[in-house]
């Protein structure tokens, strides 16, 4: 009898160890198919990346009724870059002011790719494009062949043009266009100004090495979020630097210190991300260390989206309505509409000083 319970109990452990197993396995299939193309785009730039500017190309097209075409015209480009431009949905984007130079000469740009990620780290910076599905990759390896860019020895290598070749091209091609991987498996087209960081990011999308959604802070900031048209990330605590304070004159630090503390005092952030829907509501993910911290900061947080800009002029209540408000575990939500329907939007506030970034 012994022997036979002892069997029942180990059959028992089996079981439900089968079925936590099961349930975790479920839930992580599940969480990987149900993320955004933005929280995805975490996973194909490197660990080291602070400051990341995120596009979501087909979205964009989709809001400006702009036709998805393999061959985009004239007409479309110029509809897209000029629409994009005004209604600020091109914000994060670091090749919008070259679609058309792009789309002739290396046959791939803002016009046909699915989403950019432009990651920039203290190590070097990369554009990493997300082509459709359907998309014919070897016509970007023809268009290099055309151009005159070096062949790597293997197909997920680097091909090397260097900056005269690509200033040469078209003056309005970003340097970063200067080294290409061609990720054919994946749809991913990563490209960089140096060689070693276009190596480094290409082994980053492929898998081979950790990336920017191993931080497991923000991962858990991205996921809060719908999916954007375009976003800015400050990993860990970079904002804190990036949009300090410190880059205005003593007249806005001093104005800045004094509503900090009217506001009631504010904590350093451990992360922040600002998300341009489609709509051009803006909102904005402020990360602290505890969800009690996060309580703590909602408040003056939300005050000082809504007052005065030092250091900018002007108060941010003259182009953002505070609509919501609230705390999210340990990040604090603010959801604002612009209250012109085209302008600046992001774009006006993805430099410093930013007060209410401030640490």
């Amino acid at each position: 009898m012994g022997r036979g319970r002892r069997r029942i109990a180990v059959v028992a452990v089996v079981v439900v160890v089968a079925c936590v197993l099961g349930f975790v396995g479920f839930r992580t299939v599940w969480r990987d198919t149900h993320r955004t193309d933005f929280s995805r785009a975490l996973d194909v730039v490197p660990r080291s990346t602070l400051r990341l500017a995120f596009t979501d190309w087909s979205a964009v097209r989709q809001k400006l009724g702009v036709p998805d075409q393999a061959h985009p015209s004239d007409a479309t480009i110029q509809k897209l870059t000029s629409k994009a431009y005004d209604s600020d949905l091109s914000a994060a984007s670091s090749i919008d002011e070259s679609t058309a130079a792009l789309q002739k000469n290396f046959g791939f740009s803002p016009a046909t790719a699915q989403w950019e990620a432009y990651a920039q780290s203290r190590a070097g910076a990369t554009m990493v494009l997300r082509m459709p599905d359907g998309f014919d990759m070897s016509n970007v390896t023809g268009h290099l062949d055309d151009l005159g860019f070096t062949r790597p020895s293997k197909a997920a290598g680097v091909w090397k043009g260097g900056v005269d070749l690509v200033a040469a091209i078209d003056p309005t091609i970003t340097p970063e266009l200067q080294y290409v991987a061609v990720l054919a498996d994946r749809h991913l087209i990563v490209t960089s100004d140096e060689e070693s960081y276009a190596q480094e990011a290409a082994a980053t999308a492929l898998g081979d090495r950790s990336s920017l959604g191993d931080v497991g802070s923000t991962r858990a900031l991205v996921d809060k979020l719908d999916e954007p048209a375009a976003a800015m990330v400050w990993s860990r605590d970079f904002a804190c630097s990036d949009l300090a304070m410190s880059q205005a004159d003593q007249d806005g630090q001093d104005q800045a210190e004094s509503l900090v503390n009217e506001a009631g005092g504010v904590s350093p952030l451990n992360g922040l991300v600002m998300a341009l829907a489609p709509d051009r509501g803006l909102t904005v993910a402020e990360l602290f260390e505890s969800s009690s911290q996060a309580k703590q900061n909602l408040r003056p947080r939300a005050r000082l989206a809504v007052g005065d800009a030092p250091g900018r002029g002007g108060s941010f209540s003259d182009d953002l309505k505070l609509t919501v408000s609230r705390t999210d575990g340990a990040a604090v939500i603010l959801r604002l509409q612009p209250k012109e329907r085209t302008g600046y939007v992001l774009s006006a506030l993805d430099n410093g000083p930013v007060l209410f970034a401030t640490c």
